[in-house]
């Protein structure tokens, strides 16, 4: 259907050189070498540094908002779902962020509001579907690629933030470049109080208890031109806080949960050094050595029946170096391999958890065709050698047609794999060790097409059906009062759905974009005899509409996302819908005054279901209507 309905709609090419945009960008998270968009064998979602500004967005997941990606949010976190899986792999400048051990929501293994400053953005890469064979574990249901901003002119400014519930944010950022040196240095403040939410029982917008949060980001990028396309760059990136730590806002509804003067102190420091060469069209050689390391200190856990919880302090220390080459053979073959090394130290003293380790090798090979008429042809295998979980092969293919110079068709099959956290082995206080826990594998089908069609509409479409076999899941032992869980691979699980993204410029000053995402999410457990619906699934349907509009001294920006279909056995309301605002203000060349309103409608909502084992049914709620003021000035 995708491939007839492209080839009906686009029989006609003669808008394409009127459009202010086009498909001929490059992309570089899908292959991991730069690659047309129109050759790219998968859907990719590429959010550009200008879009981020108009946007107004504050943070990543108010980015990733307003693109087709599910998110789970709680208090304690944010997350995303791409193709309805949350094994997502998390990138900054192709450095992977995910942990491997710690507290952690769901198969992610990071939060995104740890992530760089969206002032420290140039661009996000989103590609949905497997990338296993060239990322190795966590690239289940997609990868996430944020790349930094480098530092270009002259340039300083400052933005100040105030709103609802006591909001203070400040951010500075720097930047120059000299000769052939450029960096760029950004600080930011964050100070909020406890947020409110709308009650979805009674109706009332009440206070979510021991919710406030105090954190300070710091952001750094260095880049050194060495002359004959060779360049060093050294990024640094610098999260510390303090939150108050209440799992469940309303204590009405799991006191278990319910922390009244629970905090959770926590610092990310991430430091990378890269070194590339030879850059260019499919070309992208590098040498990258870094360390991630991370820390969850948890105090005053007790909940309302007086038991202390002691989770104590979770530490991850990440080493790694990667190497990555690009060979063009001929100008129809290029051949990209590469190799990388990893390893993990994970403490937890107060749980009895110390000096445990985990360790990764991995090599890649990646091949590249260019075919007669248009045709492109990608096959690819990773070798990864962890020293808890053992060997892991995981291979790709992925077939591409270039129609024309606005469209492409594609399909792409690619085998997955995700390891077990840490934790998930060795234990964490309420989680009983298993050392027996084996990596979640599967594999994932794709289908879509981009195109851009007479008069000017961008369209992109894709469907996709996954496996997951040896599927890790949570047991409760204990009782709802007191649970106690042990994680196994209990499960097989199916997931199918397509995805569909419009945007059209309808005018010099107006531009719509909307998506529809349809998901459908099945699990089988050990011993069962048939599928069973996921009840926590968020979005089974998902809609985004948004307008756009940019005149002179004005900006604004219009969007409606929403959710039906959902299990009233984990969520309040079997559908939401919430409208946000943007408007930017140009006061002077520099100076812009901007005004955002989230959840302008006050709806009563939840991204994350309850769990499995016990119906928590509203129990995480998001923020009520919040209104946002800034100023951001240039020096």
């Amino acid at each position: 259907m995708l491939v007839s309905g492209t080839l009906l709609l686009t029989g006609s090419t003669a808008f394409a050189d009127e459009q202010e945009f086009s498909l001929d960008e490059y992309v570089v998270t899908a292959n991991r070498i730069p690659v047309k968009k129109t050759e790219t064998a998968a859907s990719v979602t590429v959010i550009t540094r200008e879009e981020i500004a108009k946007s107004g967005a504050a943070s990543v997941p108010d980015v990733l908002k307003k693109t087709n990606i599910s998110l789970m949010e709680d208090a304690t976190a944010s997350i995303p779902f791409i193709n309805g899986d949350d094994r997502v792999l998390l990138l900054v400048d192709g450095r992977k962020v995910n942990l491997e051990g710690g507290q952690h929501m769901g198969r992610f293994g990071a939060d995104l509001y740890y992530l760089p400053t969206v002032d420290s953005i140039e661009r996000i890469e989103i590609v949905k579907g497997p990338a296993s064979a060239l990322y190795g574990s966590d690239a289940v249901g997609g990868v996430i690629n944020i790349i930094t901003r480098k530092g270009s002119e002259a340039s300083t400014h400052y933005s100040v933030e105030t709103g609802s519930w006591g909001l203070r944010r400040y951010n500075l950022t720097t930047e120059n470049k000299v000769g052939d040196v450029s960096y760029r240095i950004n600080f930011e403040r964050k100070r909020q109080d406890d947020y409110h939410y709308k009650n979805s029982s009674s109706g009332k917008v009440e206070r979510a208890v021991n919710t406030a949060v105090d954190q300070d980001a710091f952001n750094m990028r260095l880049d050194k031109d060495l002359g004959n396309e060779r360049s060093l760059t050294l990024t640094v990136d610098h999260v510390d806080g303090r939150k108050g730590f209440n799992v469940i806002p309303d204590q009405r509804v799991q006191p278990y949960y319910y922390f009244p003067a629970g905090v959770k102190n926590y610092v990310e420091n991430n430091v990378a050094v890269t070194y590339h060469w030879n850059q260019g069209e499919r070309a992208d050689n590098f040498i990258k050595v870094y360390r991630n390391y991370s820390t969850q200190n948890y105090e005053n856990m007790v909940n309302l029946y007086g038991m202390d919880l002691n989770w104590g302090r979770f530490t991850n220390q990440t080493d790694g170096a990667e190497w990555q080459q690009t060979w063009k053979l001929s100008d129809t073959y290029t051949l990209l391999g590469g190799a990388s090394w990893r390893r993990t130290a994970y403490d937890n003293p107060e749980q009895g958890i110390t000096g445990k380790t985990i360790t990764n090798r991995a090599g890649f090979l990646e091949n590249h065709w260019r075919l007669p008429q248009n045709w492109s042809l990608t096959a690819g295998m990773r070798y990864d050698n962890y020293s808890l979980f053992g060997n892991k092969s995981s291979a790709r293919i992925s077939v591409n047609r270039e129609l024309n110079k606005n469209t492409n068709i594609f399909a792409s099959w690619g085998q997955v794999f995700k390891v077990p956290f840490i934790d998930e082995v060795y234990g964490n206080g309420i989680v009983i060790p298993n050392l027996n826990l084996r990596p979640e594998t599967g594999d994932v089908l794709t289908l879509g097409m981009n195109t851009i069609l007479a008069g000017g509409t961008e369209l992109q479409a894709s469907v996709f059906s996954s496996h997951i076999n040896d599927a890790i899941t949570n047991q409760n032992l204990g009782t709802t009062a007191a649970p106690i869980y042990t994680y196994a691979n209990l499960a097989e699980q199916k997931r199918r759905g397509l995805d569909l993204s419009l945007k059209r410029q309808l005018s010099p000053q107006w531009q719509i974009t909307a998506g529809y995402s349809y998901v459908k999410v099945e699990e089988k457990e050990q011993g069962a005899s048939s599928y069973q619906a996921d009840i926590n699934n968020s979005q089974p349907n998902g809609y985004r509409l948004s307008l756009q509009y940019g005149q002179d001294k004005w900006n604004a920006d219009l969007s409606l996302r929403g959710a039906t279909g959902r299990n009233l056995q984990a969520f309040s309301s079997e559908a939401y819908w919430v409208v946000d605002l943007g408007m930017n203000y140009k006061i002077n060349p520099d100076t812009r005054a901007y005004l955002k309103v989230y959840n302008l409608t006050n709806e009563a909502y939840e991204l994350r279901g309850s769990y499995k084992t016990s119906v928590l049914t509203g129990a995480y709620p998001v923020s009520a209507r919040q209104f946002v003021f800034g100023i951001d000035r240039r020096i």
